[in-house]
């Protein structure tokens, strides 16, 4: 049984894609990038039940590949598929004319969106986010998920997306569900604390775990 790599296949896929996009934009690399980014942004509009090749687009886009574990056998994606997709996909939403990095390692996805709401000092990014927490199934998730990634590209707000795809995974696992869930609203409330504040936080947290 090989190793599981979904994280280190999309957070690195995201490194090389973000790094060809801004470091690169007058070269071949460049303008590739900006054409996978291009075709990710559509996949999260169109969505993967509805675009067959998408998910053919999506496994050959990542280096490293997943593992023969993770590949589905059936005529389903699989969980670590499903996750692959909608982390890049989300990836190419929050890239669209970006000029900072979207993927930065660390930070996850719900610290971003405590500090979009510190820093937007708007109730109606709390009520989004409590709407993304609560959704009854995955593509309803997904749905507020979209919303929340374009609120975090407005304020150039990066977040670790090889971690973002580990957490979709286990959020369509009844048994990891809820403490996925528990821990982002967890990095939420971190999130909307001052840096300094933030910092000392999530010591503690990761002193305990």
């Amino acid at each position: 049984m090989t190793k599981p790599t979904l994280r280190a296949a999309v957070g690195a896929t995201a490194t090389r894609l973000q790094n060809h996009y801004l470091e690169q934009a007058h070269t071949a690399l460049g303008a590739s990038a900006r054409g996978s980014l291009a075709d990710l942004r559509k996949y999260a509009s169109i969505g993967l039940e509805h675009n067959p090749l998408a998910l053919q687009d999506v496994l050959m886009l990542l280096q490293p590949e997943l593992s023969d574990q993770e590949l589905g056998k059936s005529d389903k994606p699989s969980p670590s598929e499903y996750a692959a997709f909608y982390a890049l996909a989300l990836f190419g939403v929050h890239m669209q004319s970006a000029r900072t990095p979207a993927h930065k390692q660390g930070d996850s996805f719900a610290l971003a969106c405590g500090q979009l709401y510190r820093k937007t000092e708007s109730n109606s990014i709390k009520q989004r986010f409590d709407a993304m927490q609560v959704a009854l199934d995955f593509p309803s998730r997904i749905t507020h998920l979209r919303s929340l990634v374009s609120l975090l590209r407005s304020q150039d707000l990066p977040f670790d997306y090889g971690q973002f795809a580990g957490d979709l995974r286990s959020l369509q696992n009844p048994k990891y569900r809820d403490g996925v869930l528990l821990r982002w609203g967890r990095d939420f409330a971190i999130g909307t604390l001052r840096p300094s504040a933030q910092a000392e936080a999530q010591e503690l947290d990761n002193a305990i775990r």
